[in-house]
């Protein structure tokens, strides 16, 4: 009987981490069959993305090869968005809770960096950041500045809109710091 090779080996070999040498960029044809939903349903056997900012609030299904540029070619057919003026920001290094954020190259690979969130199939985003334009260069700059880790802020400083008075609360605030 010939031995089948380990489980271990296969799951290397189809690990996500293996895509980004074989991952071929998506034609404007392959963009164009790429449907919006309406109402997203966890889907055991489809993974969804959220695209959201900049006007953009939609979630369509991806596969395991799709990168960032390809995002950005959905979003330039059928939101006539100019990638030149955005970034899309996503998890810094792979998702986890408390992530930080930063802006992703066209060549990452989104299952890559979402890691456990695709394989589980869980809903993802992707934020789009307007760029602007430089005054001196004329080229379209980042105003996305890269965010290392997400804390939240302690309960007795979030802010919630039972607080009808912003002022005298963020004033609350600093003097909460200031005697800490």
């Amino acid at each position: 009987a010939t031995a089948m090779p380990s489980p271990l080996w296969w799951s290397y070999l189809s690990a996500p981490h293996r895509l980004a040498a074989t991952a071929m960029p998506l034609s404007k044809d392959d963009v164009s069959g790429i449907e919006t939903v309406a109402h997203y349903t966890h889907d055991e056997d489809q993974a969804y993305l959220m695209l959201y900012g900049e006007g953009v609030f939609e979630t369509i299904p991806i596969e395991a090869d799709y990168t960032v540029g390809d995002m950005k070619l959905w979003l330039n057919f059928h939101k006539g968005k100019d990638p030149a003026e955005y970034d899309l920001v996503g998890p810094k290094g792979c998702w986890k809770m408390g992530a930080g954020s930063e802006v992703l190259g066209d060549e990452v690979v989104i299952s890559e960096v979402m890691g456990e969130r695709f394989e589980n199939k869980w809903l993802m985003q992707l934020s789009l950041f307007p760029k602007k334009k430089s005054e001196a260069s004329g080229q379209w700059e980042s105003t996305f500045e890269t965010i290392e880790e997400w804390v939240p802020p302690p309960p007795e400083e979030a802010w919630d809109e039972e607080d009808d008075d912003e002022e005298k609360w963020k004033k609350d605030v600093e003097k909460s710091e200031a005697d800490n």
